[in-house]
């Protein structure tokens, strides 16, 4: 935990392709315990539809992954961002065989992937704003401040640039903490069929608050 809290503290750093493995095995484990990854994936789905959901995530996002690592280089937290200026990564041929393995593997992924897909664009609040697209701690890193760190170093680009910050939660304690701590009011809200309610925060750049 101390090792943890220091880490948080020195913040955090882009990813580099040497991280890659690290990233995924954090976010292997991640999203299953995520609801919404839960409910995409499916109940039944094998820990390798996790690993392979977790490399498109990887692939799509890589240049917006930002790290935390404690004080030996080991990875504790991971935070994916997507810029409005910036476009999303791509995948490779094997990376999209798998991807076609999986959609039809994967009993019902397509049609909860056609209605995540649908109900994020609905819910959308702002086109302009810096979005924080997942972020997660290491369990044995947890309750030291990490992730409020990470957010805070996130809020503070969005602060510099004059731009909104746009996240999504499906936890509702988590949706108190953006109301309380960052001043940031619920200004979208979803349910998937069968699955969490996701309710959409956004943090006001400082051009809006003058």
């Amino acid at each position: 935990m101390t090792q943890g809290i220091q880490a948080s503290r020195n913040g955090s750093r882009p990813l580099t392709e040497s991280d890659r493995e690290s990233a995924l095995d954090l976010l292997e484990n991640g999203l299953r315990e995520t609801p919404m990854y839960q409910w995409l994936l499916g109940d039944d789905a094998p820990t390798e539809a996790y690993r392979w959901y977790g490399e498109v995530l990887v692939a799509e996002n890589f240049h917006g992954l930002r790290g935390v690592f404690d004080e030996t280089g080991t990875l504790i937290a991971l935070i994916a961002l997507a810029y409005p200026t910036r476009p999303a990564g791509g995948v490779d041929d094997e990376l999209m065989a798998r991807i076609r393995h999986f959609v039809r593997a994967l009993d019902g992924f397509a049609e909860r992937f056609t209605e995540l897909r649908r109900t994020q664009k609905d819910a959308v609040t702002d086109d302009r704003a810096v979005e924080i697209l997942f972020a997660l701690v290491h369990p044995d890193h947890r309750r030291g401040g990490t992730l409020a760190c990470l957010i805070d170093e996130v809020v503070e680009m969005g602060r510099r640039d004059d731009l909104p910050v746009v996240a999504g939660t499906a936890d509702a304690t988590m949706s108190k903490v953006y109301v309380r701590r960052w001043d940031a009011p619920i200004r979208g809200e979803f349910t998937l069929t069968g699955g969490p309610t996701i309710w959409i925060h956004r943090i006001a750049p400082p051009g809006e608050r003058r």
